[in-house]
């Protein structure tokens, strides 16, 4: 595989000729765009005149932002490698614009790259013609639940503890948004609606849209979260494990303090209202066969907690994580969740409800799926919370729903691996499927035919890819790319396209993916992921490493994007060669383990450097004068990349030349 990256020139006889946007457009280093033409993600060379101050007319500046657009700054973190990400909210004339957002990251003041989805409204008014109270009647009536939760006193004073505000309510508030219409071909942009609504028979949260100026519901979606659409659960435990309970006058219970994070294991006693559930409580801390009477019954509560357990320190020992939204969040798990008249599948399922931030369990059937308290299973559910609160991917059929799902089962696999390495770690739900079955999804093998879902795509776009869009089914090109960036792999993909990828181990491959992961945002899709995680890596292993070209290479492997190519090395040194002196070319890469070496013109002598970064050369013929070249051949494991500079030979001062430097695109 070869590619050229060429550093052109423009040779003006007598001219000395400065092009400005040429200077800019050399700022660039890597820039993609949407299929709406917009910029997606930009990397850029430091400049110290591009301040991180300055984000809001930058970004106005490279999104071509009209006069009625507007960014709020909703976050700002710094992480460990000193890099500062800003994220930024979309609005149009002052309404919010649902899921747009941008984020600006750099250092020491700088900005480097940029990434998120922006809109180009055209919208006449952003004056509603139908009323808020309007609006939610329609709500209610495409609900059409038979008790909400605001209507439960017992509900209500559940939230205002779990909030720690005596005026919140579940009862919905509207709020008067601009969103995508996806009901038709394509998309469109509408003012709307937009309500959250709590209901209680069935247990759902439900997000729903209704359009402002005609009342039609735009869309309606649950917000919970499961680990299998379809109904899963969980059936084998860990063993013997410690775990850690509190003691309270009764004896003691699943409840703990840990890292500062309060835990906390309910026993729903086979209902849906969280409000009635109790504690799993023992006379003495040895819970196990003989010692703790109900343990035949409520075995699964145990895995739950222990699940809870490792779920929080793996979080707090690898990525030095406080909690799901980094800042102490209680933990509350509520085991033998049921409900009877409800689509979602009870008891065969376990969900994540962002509303409440809390986890519930299902027993299973005792059929084809046992009680949904694996290790994996809690991991998968609790990585929904770490999603909220860092990417916050719009769950659905669209291609962030996906990504939610893969990167729920990345979790669920990273933290098996580093709880318990004995147990399949590339196995999701392993533990809780009858036979035949081995697993609801197959990380390695997406098209493994015992997987309890059935075969899923390996490939975007690709055989058994879900072009309705379900979520789980096609989560499952992420969830391969990382075990493809972790373990390595080589084939040819459903796309005809021929793969090499060496494995980095799951201890990098989890760190690149999180630091993709909080870089993301509500709308992304899979290109998207891909230059995150492209991203991460260069921020955490540097420009052209190990890590980053397997990182591409697994992208590619799966269907998105292209092999890895040098794109941000260059060669540096004078315009000419000149007859009376040497000249010397310095080869710029971020890698140090790299195999270089050099060839040139036939109008150029070679002197020196042949194997380094620094090549020296002159002019062949003192009396000849003309264009020349020098080239470097990077050599790799997977091909050869050539970097090549023009320049010119021969009588000094004869032309002038201005340098257009590069702008890649890809």
């Amino acid at each position: 595989m070869k590619k050229f990256i060429k550093i052109l020139f423009i040779a003006f006889l007598g001219l000395n000729t400065v092009f400005c946007d040429a200077q800019q457009r050399g700022d660039t280093l890597l820039i993609h765009r949407n299929k709406r033409g917009t910029i997606s993600f930009l990397r850029l060379k430091p400049n110290s005149n591009r301040r991180i101050a300055n984000a809001k007319p930058f970004l106005s500046s490279v999104l071509h932002a009209k006069t009625d657009d507007e960014y709020r700054v909703t976050r700002q973190t710094k992480d460990k490698l000193g890099i500062t990400t800003l994220r930024f909210q979309q609005y149009y004339k002052g309404i919010k614009v649902e899921n747009m957002e941008y984020l600006v990251h750099g250092k020491n003041g700088i900005i480097e790259t940029v990434n998120g989805d922006f809109e180009h409204v055209n919208i006449p008014s952003v004056i509603p013609s139908v009323s808020e109270q309007q609006a939610l009647k329609k709500a209610l009536n495409s609900a059409n639940a038979k008790e909400y939760k605001w209507e439960s006193k017992n509900y209500e004073e559940f939230l205002k503890q779990r909030t720690n505000n005596p005026d919140t309510t579940y009862y919905p508030k509207g709020e008067l948004v601009i969103v995508r219409d996806y009901s038709k071909t394509g998309y469109n942009l509408k003012l709307a609606w937009k309500f959250i609504i709590s209901t209680l028979i069935p247990n759902d949260e439900l997000l729903i849209f209704i359009d402002a100026k005609t009342g039609n519901v735009i869309s309606k979606r649950s917000l919970l979260l499961d680990v299998n659409a379809q109904g899963t659960a969980a059936t084998k435990y860990s063993g013997n494990q410690g775990i850690t309970c509190d003691l309270y006058s009764g004896g003691y219970r699943l409840r703990e303090n840990r890292n500062g994070v309060n835990v906390q294991t309910m026993n729903m006693q086979g209902g849906s209202n969280i409000t009635n559930a109790i504690d799993f409580a023992n006379s003495n801390t040895n819970w196990t066969f003989g010692s703790w009477p109900n343990i035949s019954s409520d075995q699964q509560a145990l895995d739950a907690h222990w699940g809870a357990e490792d779920v929080l320190d793996y979080w707090h020992t690898v990525f030095n994580r406080n909690s799901l939204n980094g800042n102490g969040l209680q933990i509350l798990g509520y085991v033998h969740f049921y409900q009877s008249n409800t689509n979602q599948g009870w008891p065969d399922n376990a969900v994540w409800d962002p509303t409440n931030e809390i986890i519930k369990y299902g027993d299973g059937d005792g059929i084809l799926f046992r009680p949904l308290t694996a290790l994996d299973v809690v991991a998968h559910e609790m990585g929904h919370g770490i999603t909220q609160f860092t990417a916050d991917l719009t769950p659905g059929n669209q291609e962030s729903g996906a990504l939610n799902e893969g990167f729920s089962d990345i979790w669920g696999a990273c933290v098996e691996h580093w709880a318990d390495p004995e147990k399949q770690t590339w196995l999701m739900g392993e533990d809780i499927l009858m036979p035949p079955y081995t697993c609801l999804r197959d990380l390695q093998n997406p098209k493994d035919a015992l997987a309890a879902e059935g075969e899923h795509p390996n490939t975007y776009h690709g055989q058994y890819w879900d072009y309705g869009g379900e979520p789980h089914n096609n989560s499952t090109v992420l969830s391969h790319w990382f075990y493809l960036v972790s373990q390595g792999g080589n084939g040819t993909n459903d796309l005809g396209h021929t793969y090499y990828v060496n494995g980095i181990g799951i201890d990098e491959a989890q760190q690149i993916a999180f630091m993709g992961e909080t870089n993301l945002f509500p709308s992304a899709t899979y290109n998207d992921a891909r230059n995150a995680m492209i991203n991460a890596a260069t921020d955490l292993y540097g420009c052209n490493s190990c890590e980053l070209v397997n990182v591409t290479n697994a992208w590619y492997a799966v269907g998105v994007g292209e092999l890895f190519h040098y794109s941000s090395v260059f060669i540096t040194g004078p315009a000419s060669v000149c007859n009376t002196s040497q000249a010397m070319f310095i080869f710029k890469n971020c890698s140090s383990n790299l195999s270089i070496s050099w060839t040139h013109s036939s109008n150029i002598t070679y002197v020196s450097g042949q194997g380094t970064d620094n090549y020296t050369v002159q002019a062949a013929n003192s009396s000849v004068s003309g264009t020349g070249w020098v080239k470097a051949i990077v050599n790799s494991s997977y091909g050869n990349d050539t970097i090549e500079k023009d320049v010119w030979v021969g009588v000094p001062g004869t032309p002038s030349i201005t340098i257009i430097p590069p702008l890649t695109e890809v």
